[in-house]
C-alpha cells in the first residue's frame, strides 16, 4: 500500500537527484541471446536498455532486458561509483521470466530465505593505461544464491582478467577469462553460475562501429565457451541508440 503523506518528500528527493546529475545517459541494444558469466540467460531476439544518472564520481540507474515472445523479462536497479582506475557497483537484480522456478511474482520481497532477486556486488580495477589490464571481482551477497537446505547464502563469487588483445580505429578485440566458485560451500559444489568451481568463462569479444548517413552504429560478436558446464554460446549485438 502506498503512502501517500511520503509522496512529496520523494518526488523532491528525486528532484533534487536531477538537478544534482551532471549528465544523464541512456542506450538500446538488440541481441540474438543474454550471456552472462559463463551463461546464456536466455536466447531469441532479444532488447536490452540501460538509462542511468551521472554524478562525477558517483552514479545510479536501471537496466531492463527481454525478449519478444515474453519468456524472457529482467529489471535491475544499480548504484555505482568510479575513478581513473577502480569501479564499484552494486546491482539489484530481479528476473521475473514467467517459467522461472523460484519467486518471480513479488518484486518488492527482501526476505533471505524465499526472495527471487539477489544484490551482485561487483569491482573492477583497471592497472594503467600502458597496460589496460580489467580486474574484476564480483559476489552475491544477498538472495537466491542459497544452499540446499536454504539456511544460509552461498556468496557465490566470480573473478576474471580482462585485456583489449588488440585495437586499431573502431575494431577492438577484447579477451576475458573468469573462475565462478562460493565463498561458502559447506561442501557444496555447485555455485550461482555452474555446477562446480572452475574456469566457466572463456570470451572473445569483438566490437566495431560502422558509420551511416552520419549515425554511428556499434555492433559486437561475443563467443562464450564454459569448460564447467561444458558448452559454448555465441552472440551478436546491435546497438540501436546510445546517448
Amino acid at each position: 500500500m502506498i503512502n501517500f503523506k511520503l509522496l512529496p518528500a520523494f518526488s523532491l528527493l528525486v528532484g533534487n537527484l536531477l538537478v544534482d546529475a551532471q549528465e544523464i545517459h541512456s542506450a538500446l541494444q538488440l541481441r540474438n541471446s543474454h550471456l552472462w558469466r559463463g551463461l546464456e540467460v536466455s536466447a531469441g531476439l532479444i532488447y536490452t536498455g540501460d538509462l542511468h544518472l551521472d554524478f562525477k564520481n558517483f552514479y545510479a540507474g536501471f537496466w531492463a532486458g527481454g525478449n519478444v515472445d515474453g519468456s524472457y523479462k529482467e529489471f535491475n536497479n544499480y548504484i555505482g561509483y568510479k575513478n581513473k582506475h577502480l569501479v564499484m557497483e552494486l546491482w539489484d537484480i530481479y528476473n521475473f521470466s514467467p517459467a522461472a522456478a523460484y519467486n518471480n511474482k513479488e518484486f518488492f520481497n527482501y526476505s533471505a530465505a524465499n526472495t527471487g532477486r539477489f544484490w551482485d556486488l561487483r569491482s573492477y580495477y583497471t592497472i594503467s593505461e600502458r597496460f589496460p589490464l580489467i580486474l574484476s571481482w564480483n559476489t552475491v551477497v544477498f538472495g537466491r544464491d542459497r544452499n540446499s537446505s536454504n539456511t544460509e547464502n552461498k556468496y557465490s563469487s566470480f573473478v576474471s582478467g580482462e585485456y583489449p588483445v588488440y585495437k586499431k580505429e573502431n575494431l577492438e578485440v577484447r579477451g576475458r577469462m573468469g573462475y565462478g566458485f562460493a565463498l561458502n560451500n559447506n561442501g557444496e559444489k555447485n555455485n550461482f553460475f555452474a555446477k562446480e568451481a572452475g574456469f566457466n568463462e572463456i570470451s572473445l569479444i569483438v566490437s566495431k562501429s560502422f558509420t551511416i548517413e552520419g549515425y554511428k552504429i556499434p555492433i559486437g560478436i561475443w563467443g562464450m565457451w564454459n569448460p564447467v558446464n561444458n558448452n559454448a554460446f555465441l552472440q551478436f549485438s546491435v546497438q540501436a541508440y546510445s546517448f
